[in-house]
């Protein structure tokens, strides 16, 4: 969040995108549309593990979400949790 907030408000990203995605509580995505409402529901439960998907997140991002882009949603949340794990064990600075 600390390198991508700036850029996500430039972008048109309201307060409350900020705080539903920010993780300070209990994820509400309500203020998306649904479509992303249910991609960001589905990072939220595979950055956990990808046995936290249940068969419900799943069907909602499925109703939203071809095959194809199915896997590229997935494939993003996999890449960024990596980068994120990598930067922070190696003590990569934030930048801003």
């Amino acid at each position: 969040m600390a390198s991508h907030t700036a850029l996500a408000r430039r972008l048109g990203a309201t307060d409350a995108m900020l705080a539903a995605v920010r993780g300070d509580g209990p994820a509400d995505f309500a203020v998306f549309e649904p479509a992303w409402a249910a991609a960001l529901a589905f990072a939220d439960a595979m950055a956990v593990s990808g046995h936290a998907v249940s068969d419900e997140i799943y069907a909602a991002l499925a109703a939203h979400w071809d095959g194809g882009q199915i896997v590229e949603i997935a494939m993003v949340i996999g890449l960024f949790s990596y980068f994120n794990r990598f930067n922070d064990a190696l003590r990569v600075a934030v930048t801003r």
